[in-house]
């Protein structure tokens, strides 16, 4: 069943780009927050169901900047936050915290505010000055919006009593009659309307004439802080909330002090009762932790805080007709029946597609063709069947069957017991899952080739230009045949050419990432990358570990949130000598960096380490967190080549091992003592 899960992962995934650049960038969404959330909370909702298949939570916040404005990079990335869709996600997500804490009995002060759906912006004040305003972008870069902002009446150009350097971040939105009022004129005069209040808001900062900007009627709240030149005795959010606003600055209204899960769901459904009242959309809930202290011990996971979650509310459900299901092959085998549905707007934007997962949901739900059935949003982001409106169904409508072959390649498929997902096994010559290979390869977190996206790759495959890895970057051998191929040009291809010579240097964890190995998602590839450092090593040491009566395979299964299973993989990824002739005659082509990871020197630095036992003061998991900041190795098993074993209470055998072996063993208070001057 994990396989046909990572499947179905991997599947939603590799859409995300185009969606990313469709309603980041070009503000036009072709699918609901739905369909960019198909394959993103679809996505985010299995990662939590399913930690151990080695996805990471994804690391797009946005896209990349627009070439219209000038890019600028965040002093401070500006990240995104987890989302939760029920109670028990965010129970989940409290009972993390406190198991990173190390906190059992004791009750968690978090702050809540409404979400609002509008454009992330990052505000500079010098001096107290206005003197730039950047949009989210992908987190890390954004774009320079400054002359738009300032026509914005509730963003202050002055501040007083502040530092000499300080970033306000908060979001920009329209109110709901200011959105129907330019709607409303835009169809009048036969322009394109606005989807949602969002994608008006998205539009207007991104004007290059900011009177446009300025005839908008466009609103801010702040929220938080980026960068500050000096330190301000703020303890919690509630009281910088109260500084913002002291500075000039409008703030979300309805904020609450919380302290326990009850008390959540109390206020989850206020706001669900007063959601409609309100002036301005909303698209969910957050819950922070209030201490500043306390978000400092927590950190981040990957591009997202681990003391906050966006808590996605509940939307109305709305008829239409299922006009037919469709599979689709995913990279590695899955089968996902898709629906297709008569067009209808959620929540201003028009949905034809949804996502049925696999033929045992669609079998539970008895959805058939024809029927007549309700689709909702969960966390207004994800488009789904909910129920099938059966007074509606006609006699004609029979069970669905999903074919027992492939729709691409005719192969016979295979659906174990107790497994979901129904995968074509053909994987060296199933059409499907080489494209969706090739365009995992040059996705945004892998090769990131820009211009060389899904569209792009399936018409180079059908004319036989790409048909592996290697095929990429020998393109240039056919410019002229690009050059003439509809939508293509001598501009556009060079730009093509380039984007491809640019990626052909390339982080080993990226590289491995790349390849789409089972289960290994980019948490993993950095996993593996940091313990074997480059590609070669990592390739012997697999061939090596193919025997498991070796130290490579004991080093292999040893690493930290690797094991057998996932070890399994690597060992048959790497034994097939199709797969590795055509990584051979790639590196021929690229060249792939040795993974080096910045790291406080300390005395565990290169050293390997084994934390056992439990703690007061902290988590494991924060233990783990302060080794891998000073360079350590964390491994699982003690060995003969561990350097420090880490002891708290109720150590067990691991203890007994290190003794034995004459480890050197480190009790929680002299760990403590350590990594107190971090």
């Amino acid at each position: 069943m994990n396989q046909d899960i990572k499947n179905e992962l991997i599947s939603l995934k590799e859409k995300i780009s185009l969606h990313d650049k469709l309603y980041h960038h070009d503000d036009q969404p072709l699918i609901s927050d739905y369909e960019y959330d198909q394959i993103c909370s679809r996505y985010d909702e299995l990662i939590n169901l399913y930690p151990d298949l080695g996805f990471e939570v994804r690391d797009n916040v946005g896209f990349k900047p627009s070439e219209k404005f000038k890019k600028v990079k965040h002093k401070k990335p500006m990240l995104s936050l987890n989302n939760g869709f029920s109670n028990q996600h965010i129970e989940d997500f409290i009972n993390r915290i406190k198991k990173f804490l190390n906190i059992n009995n004791e009750e968690i002060e978090f702050i809540c505010e409404p979400k609002i759906d509008g454009l992330s912006i990052s505000l500079i004040y010098e001096k107290g000055n206005l003197t730039s305003a950047i949009t989210r972008g992908d987190g890390e870069f954004g774009e320079l919006v400054t002359n738009n902002i300032l026509t914005i009446r509730d963003i202050p150009k002055k501040i007083t009593k502040g530092p000499d350097f300080v970033e306000i971040r908060g979001e920009i939105f329209m109110f709901k009659d200011d959105f129907l009022t330019l709607n409303k004129y835009r169809d009048k005069n036969n322009f394109k309307i606005f989807a949602n209040p969002r994608n008006a808001t998205a539009g207007s900062v991104r004007q290059k004439d900011p009177k446009i900007t300025a005839e908008r009627k466009l609103n801010f709240f702040a929220y938080t802080l980026g960068e500050i030149s000096q330190d301000f005795k703020i303890i919690d959010q509630y009281n910088l909330l109260l500084l913002l606003s002291n500075w000039g600055f409008k703030t979300p209204k309805h904020i609450k002090i919380i302290n326990n899960l009850n008390q959540i769901k109390d206020y989850y459904k206020y706001m669900i009762n007063i959601r409609d009242n309100l002036n301005y959309e909303i698209d969910g809930l957050v819950y922070k932790v209030n201490s500043f202290n306390l978000q400092d011990r927590l950190g981040y996971m990957s591009r997202a805080p681990r003391w906050a979650i966006a808590h996605k509310l509940p939307s109305k459900g709305v008829e239409t007709i299922l006009n037919d299901i469709n599979l689709q092959v995913g990279r590695t085998g899955a089968i996902t029946p898709v629906g297709r549905v008569k067009k209808v707007n959620i929540g201003g934007v028009f949905v034809s597609n949804v996502t049925l997962h696999n033929e045992d949901e669609i079998k539970r739900k008895d959805i058939r063709i024809g029927d007549t059935v309700i689709i909702e949003r969960a966390g207004d982001v994800i488009p789904q069947i909910t129920g099938v409106v059966m007074e509606k169904r006609s006699k004609s409508n029979i069970s669905y069957k999903i074919s027992e072959f492939c729709p691409s390649c005719g192969s016979r498929t295979f659906k174990p017991k107790n497994e979901a997902v129904r995968r074509c096994l053909n994987s060296v010559n199933c059409k499907a899952q080489l494209i969706e290979k090739l365009i995992h390869f040059c996705s945004k977190s892998a090769f990131n080739i820009d211009g060389l996206g899904e569209k792009q790759i399936k018409l180079f495959f059908k004319l036989n230009l790409i048909k592996n890895f290697s095929d990429i970057f020998q393109l240039e051998k056919n410019k002229n045949i690009i050059n003439s191929l509809e939508g293509f040009g001598k501009v556009s291809t060079n730009n093509l050419i380039n984007s491809i010579d640019k990626s052909r240097e390339i982080s080993f964890d990226k590289f491995l990432y790349s390849l789409g190995i089972r289960r290994i998602g980019e948490s993993n590839a950095k996993l593996l990358a940091e313990h074997y450092k480059d590609f070669e090593n990592l390739k012997s040491q697999f061939l090596k570990a193919a025997n498991k009566n070796t130290n490579s395979y004991d080093n292999l299964v040893n690493i930290d949130q690797i094991g057998e299973s996932i070890a399994e993989d690597l060992i048959n990824f790497f034994k097939n000598k199709e797969i590795l002739d055509d990584i051979e005659l790639l590196l021929t082509h690229i060249k792939i960096e040795s993974y080096f990871k910045k790291k406080i020197n300390s005395l565990f630095t290169d050293r390997k380490v084994v934390i056992t036992g439990s703690f007061k003061d902290l988590s494991r998991d924060e233990a783990k967190e302060k080794l891998n900041l000073m360079g350590a190795q964390v491994i699982s098993q003690v060995s003969n080549n561990t350097d420090f074993i880490i002891v708290g209470d109720k150590p067990g055998k691991k203890l007994k091992s290190a003794q034995e072996k004459g480890i050197k063993i480190i009790n929680e208070i002299e760990f403590v003592s350590i990594i107190k001057n971090l």
